[in-house]
């Protein structure tokens, strides 16, 4: 008998024995009933009984498997437009403590602040539209 999978799902574990025995390999699921730390249960094992069954038994569960996938294309667009939001919200703290300093400073000074203002609201709507047209990225992937 060896150890084939490890999970925290019983489905899972019952919707693979089913597909093995379902070809011919015995299997069985152990640790069924025992419960983790605070009653939450803990790790189901499932085995196969016949040790020459493991490859095979390994094959069908890669199948099984879901295909890993990354994250969907809208985190590119939503994670530029979070750090647009951050660099502004360090140039916004910039712009407040130049704006007091400029109030009784000089119209250079008062000119550098307002385009500096002029930067924080255009990075602030950039970001925002990068985080709200990220979804749209994600139409056509399945």
């Amino acid at each position: 008998m060896k150890n084939l999978l490890h999970t925290h799902s019983i489905a899972w574990a019952q919707g693979v024995r089913i597909t093995l025995e379902a070809e011919g390999i015995h299997a069985v699921i152990l640790d069924e009933h025992d419960r983790g730390a605070l009653g939450v249960p803990g790790r189901v094992r499932l085995a196969v009984l016949n040790d020459d069954d493991v490859a095979k038994a390994q094959a069908i569960v890669a199948r099984l498997m879901p295909p890993r996938t990354g994250p969907p294309p809208s985190w590119r667009w939503q994670k530029r437009g979070l750090l647009l939001l951050a660099a502004d919200f360090v140039l916004f703290a910039v712009w407040l403590g130049l704006f007091a300093e400029a109030q009784s400073a000089g119209t250079k000074s008062r000119l550098v602040t307002y385009a500096l203002a002029a930067v924080v609201v255009i990075l602030f709507i950039g970001g925002v539209l990068l985080i709200m047209l990220g979804p749209r990225a994600d139409k056509g992937t399945p």
